[in-house]
């Protein structure tokens, strides 16, 4: 009788019931995939930004000169060996040459397991600098596996939780969704179940934690509503409900994991409507009330999935409290801001990645009207940059596929005529 398990054990097959009452034939495109609208900034690396300032010439020569002194009096395992190597690998990083600058943090990391242990807390600066290393270089594959190690020495999502622990475990979730965005090699349906499963089996843990602070399970909570926005945009049913055994099976069955994953996959995409409903409405029942902002923030969350979901008249419904909040709350700025005019949808960056992943951007300006259904028409466009010419007709087929929260600022949803706005397009 968890919490969590409060949300995620309703039955399936009353799910699949409202699920496939209120979610539309076809979804939207799910915005900040393939383009980004050009005044919003993607976010930066997870891992944070690597020491501050450069390591120069000068400072490279002081590093080699430690090492050798070191080395000399203590051995090639000395524990002082770690900051010098640290500072050489980062000049290395900075001037490009990455594969010298991995060799040299991983010199440091050995020699840091060596003196404090495998799992040393000593190690998450050179992992964080690895991170980056590995990231700019453009090997995406290493920083996967390098993530894995990060997220062990965090302690794998265990209690007992920290807020060091707590942003770990969120940049590790966030990483498993940009690796899904990105495609990384794999078995994408093994990768986005552990996701849900993992990020759910935290949630579960803050949650029944009293002394936790609320903004835990908030971040927890809307890091599983976005998990459940990507599994909804990125996956299918892969199982036949209108026949559970198919002739072919007789001689050619599906391997019992394959078939156990399919199985897990299409429960967690009947699911996913009613659990995201679910956790959002319990958070925002968390909130204290006196948080006027905050909470309407949670309720505009809510009310952006029923929308996404096709359920518009329970997405209406609660546009209209998020409007009533702010009003009486004051908070009229709020008000324009969030609902003054049209929004694309998903607008809680579940699939915003990186710039330096997507790299240059070719620019379009778009010209078009937005329904009050929150649906695109009337579209006009231009190439801002040369090369962009060639992808007119493909960003005009996104763009009109792409679902806005309609303007509602003056309590009902009105259509907007004429938006015009600059996007950058993604590889």
């Amino acid at each position: 009788n968890s919490w969590y398990g409060r949300v995620a054990g309703v039955g399936f097959a009353l799910l699949g019931w409202i699920a496939a009452v209120d979610s539309p034939v076809a979804g939207p495109a799910a915005y900040g995939t393939r383009f980004v609208r050009a005044d919003q900034a993607l976010p930066g690396s997870a891992a944070g930004p690597a020491s501050s300032g450069a390591v120069t010439p000068a400072d490279a020569g002081r590093y080699r000169e430690q090492l050798a002194a070191v080395e000399l009096e203590a051995g090639p395992y000395a524990d002082a060996l770690a900051e010098p190597l640290a500072g050489l690998a980062r000049g290395h990083r900075q001037a490009g040459d990455y594969e010298r600058a991995l060799a040299t943090y991983r010199r440091a990391l050995h020699i840091v397991r060596v003196n404090d242990g495998l799992y040393s807390e000593r190690q998450i600066p050179l992992l964080r600098e690895m991170l980056i290393t590995y990231r700019e270089s453009g090997d995406l594959e290493s920083l996967d596996e390098r993530y894995e190690y990060f997220f062990r020495v965090y302690g794998m999502g265990r209690p007992p939780y920290t807020p060091l622990r707590l942003r770990a475990a969120l940049e590790y979730l966030r990483w498993q969704r940009e690796a899904l965005l990105l495609d990384l090699p794999g078995n994408r349906d093994r990768r986005i179940l552990d996701l849900i499963a993992l990020n759910g089996s935290l949630l579960e843990s803050v949650m029944a934690d009293t002394a936790a602070p609320f903004s835990w399970k908030r971040g927890l909570a809307l890091s599983q509503v976005a998990n459940l926005y990507l599994l909804q945009d990125q996956f299918e049913p892969g199982i036949e409900e209108t026949s559970l055994l198919r002739g072919r099976e007789l001689v050619d069955p599906i391997p019992l994991v394959e078939s156990l994953d399919n199985q897990r996959l299409d429960n967690a995409l009947r699911s996913a409507y009613i659990k995201g409903r679910l956790l959002l409405e319990e958070l925002r029942s968390l909130e204290p009330e006196s948080e006027a902002a905050e909470r309407a923030a949670l309720t505009l969350a809510l009310a952006d999935w029923h929308h996404w979901n096709g359920s518009r008249q329970r997405a209406a419904q609660v546009y209209g409290e998020v409007v009533d909040a702010l009003r009486q709350a004051g908070e009229e700025s709020l008000l324009e801001a969030w609902l003054g005019e049209p929004v694309e949808l998903p607008d809680n960056g579940a699939f915003l990645i990186p710039s330096s992943s997507n790299g240059p951007n070719e620019q379009v300006r778009a010209r078009f009207d937005v329904s009050e259904m929150g649906r695109v028409r009337a579209i006009e466009i231009e190439a801002l940059t040369g090369e962009a010419i060639a992808e007119l007709g493909s960003f005009r087929r996104k763009l009109a596929a792409t679902l806005f929260r309609p303007r509602w600022s003056t309590g009902e949803a009105t259509a907007v005529r004429g938006l015009q706005r600059d996007y950058r397009l993604l590889d």
